[in-house]
């Protein structure tokens, strides 16, 4: 089929997502839309650039707790204090709950560095207990953010609506250890949990649906795959509860994107059968297992592709090795054709970018640009 002319950026997502047939694969460097803060100034030409030639993907949201509701501030209190090195602070959480306080300390730079948290709210299942008999009310849901962004994005893309994740959200709770120790010793305790946080997030989407979006994501997944966790917990504490929210979300002529880090090979069919419509990042190996190629000829279009470049080879690898490896990423996923080309992390998560990283993200925009548009079909 030909279009006869090239399709807009919003035309051609929204066709992959709805797994119709498009002009060619799509470009995307992820973290890419209008507004957004440079991290570092080295960071603006390929912010204009990605506005310019990519294929934009934004996100917006509702104010959303998963955890406190919109009461936090009545019994949340957060302070700052320093560490032995001026470059990070602990953020001391504290939530005066009945009978007990839980607290969690999140170590956070002073230079833009991911921060990290060194103790969680959750250490023994009581904790958990306690949080889940706090008495919950929702913020006011909110569209403004997100017709703001879709305004701002036009025809050169999309906004999608970012949702919290339940399984996420309990393991941000507890840390990966003392999730893997609970669901062996208090199963039943994080069952419950999971399908506490799911009906808060599936109210979210059903106010979100009825407000007119269609495009969701979240992230979450990839906490419930080997090695931290097993097929069956991925079951129990993943697939049941997203696949839920992707029933409902497709009920009502929306469309659902999940990233998932890790080595998803192997759950491609489940998160078929859980409705993903957008599978994202499809990390090759070291860091995954996926061989896009291979996974394209078995699964074909019953999915959408999205990913499969390394952030670390844009970091690191020089111009001779990329050119193959992109050109090869869009030759493979091509073949289904719903493919996204992306790299596995977003661009401006590096506070001091290196000469080479910004050089690498130009290149990917400009050479990635002349590898999907060479599977354009007239």
């Amino acid at each position: 089929m030909g279009f006869g002319r090239e399709l807009s950026s919003r035309e051609r997502i929204m066709r992959i997502f709805c797994n119709q047939e498009v002009d060619r694969p799509a470009l995307k460097l992820w973290g890419a839309q209008p507004g957004t803060a440079l991290l570092h100034p080295a960071y603006e030409p390929v912010q204009r650039l990605a506005l310019q030639t990519s294929d934009i993907f934004a996100a917006a949201s509702s104010p959303f707790s998963m955890y406190w509701g919109k009461n936090e501030a009545n019994f949340v209190s957060i302070e700052r204090r320093p560490t032995d090195s001026p470059l990070w602070q602990d953020e001391i959480t504290l939530a005066q709950l009945s009978g007990r306080v839980l607290r969690q300390v999140c170590r956070v730079s002073t230079k833009g560095e991911p921060p990290y948290v060194t103790e969680h709210f959750v250490k023994e299942p009581a904790d958990l207990e306690s949080l889940l008999r706090l008495p919950y009310e929702p913020y006011p849901f909110h569209i403004e953010s997100f017709s703001r962004t879709e305004a701002a994005v036009g025809n050169r893309g999309v906004t999608l609506f970012s949702l919290d994740h339940p399984g996420y959200a309990l393991q941000r709770l507890t840390g990966s250890e003392t999730l893997a120790y609970f669901s062996v010793d208090c199963r039943p305790l994080l069952l419950q949990a999971v399908e506490i946080f799911s009906r808060r997030v599936r109210q979210q989407a059903e106010q979100a649906l009825k407000a007119g979006v269609r495009l969701f994501q979240w992230v979450g997944p990839e906490v419930f795959l080997p090695p931290l966790l097993s097929p069956k917990d991925f079951e129990d504490f993943c697939f049941g509860p997203d696949a839920a929210l992707c029933n409902d979300i497709h009920n009502s002529g929306g469309y659902v994107w999940v990233h998932s880090h890790g080595k998803v090979a192997d759950f491609i069919p489940r998160f078929i059968q859980m409705g993903v419509d957008v599978l994202n990042p499809l990390e090759p190996p070291k860091n995954g297992d996926v061989a896009l190629s291979q996974l394209v000829e078995r699964y074909g279009a019953a999915i959408g592709w999205e990913g499969n470049v390394e952030i670390q080879e844009l970091l690191l690898s020089d111009k001779e090795r990329l050119t193959p490896l992109i050109t090869q990423c869009v030759q493979a996923g091509a073949a289904s054709g719903r493919f996204i080309l992306c790299p596995s992390a977003g661009f401006m998560e590096y506070p001091a970018p290196t000469e080479r990283y910004i050089d690498n993200l130009l290149f990917y925009l400009r050479f990635g640009l002349q590898a999907v548009q060479s599977y354009a079909r007239g």
